[in-house]
């Protein structure tokens, strides 16, 4: 019966990483509000600024100097639309229709780079003072992953690391496939500790990447084969 149970558990709610897809559909249900945000730039600049600070600053500086009770007044507030990850969504496209110039991309690029490091220390450094693993800083609520997000962003709309490519059908075809790619990474993931293969079977300099390429060669494997079934193909890989 439990095991029923969970099966309707997991087909109504959908597995773990599924969260990625609830979370699109909240963004799509909420594109009229954004269409108004977004109309005009200073409104959506003044959105962006009381998200980051409600969202991130206010938090950081609560943690680092214990400011509880001011923290408490704040969340009195009941600023609800600047808690969650829509910001995320309209910052993509603020820093999609904006022109930033060469010497602001370069300091994005550099806090970017440094937010990767801090990131690797604070949860090293979490998981020895707890002696379990802490996802904290890898959370989209935090400021170092706010960073790095805006840092990738910038350098793939600036960057021209595709402006050469050849074969751009070849791409188009792999990008198609990324949506099964990523529903069905954590299949392969689950069946490999399954037969007693996971990160730590190995040293992590091996095994991260090995596992990596692998799971992603699988779940591309699985998106070919997907791709070509009819029924499957109009259901998983969305044409």
């Amino acid at each position: 019966m439990e095991v029923f149970q969970a099966s309707v558990e997991r087909f109504i709610f959908g597995h773990v990483h599924m969260w990625f897809l609830q979370m699109l559909c909240g963004f799509y249900i909420l594109i009229p509000v954004a269409g108004q945000i977004c109309a005009r730039k200073e409104v959506m600049r003044y959105y962006l600024i009381l998200w980051a600070l409600f969202r991130y600053v206010f938090p950081v500086l609560t943690d680092l100097f214990h400011l509880y009770t001011i923290q408490a007044r704040i969340d009195s507030l009941g600023m609800d639309i600047l808690a969650g990850n829509f910001g995320y969504f309209l910052l993509g496209y603020y820093l999609n229709v904006t022109d930033i110039r060469k010497e602001i991309r370069q300091i994005i690029y550099a806090m970017g780079i440094g937010a990767v490091g801090l990131t690797a220390f604070l949860t090293v450094r979490a998981c020895r003072e707890s002696g379990t693993y802490v996802e904290k800083w890898f959370s989209p609520a935090s400021l170092n992953i706010l960073v790095m997000s805006a840092a990738i962003f910038v350098f793939f709309k600036y960057g021209k690391l595709f402006s050469n490519i050849k074969r751009t059908d070849i791409w188009i075809k792999l990008s198609g496939y990324t949506f099964f790619v990523y529903m069905f990474h954590m299949f392969v993931i689950e069946k490999l500790n399954l037969v007693g293969i996971t990160t730590i079977s190995f040293p992590a300099v091996v095994s991260i990447p090995v596992l990596t390429i692998f799971t992603f060669m699988a779940s591309l494997a699985g998106a070919f084969v997907a791709d070509h079934i009819p029924y499957i193909r109009k259901i998983v890989m969305l044409h």
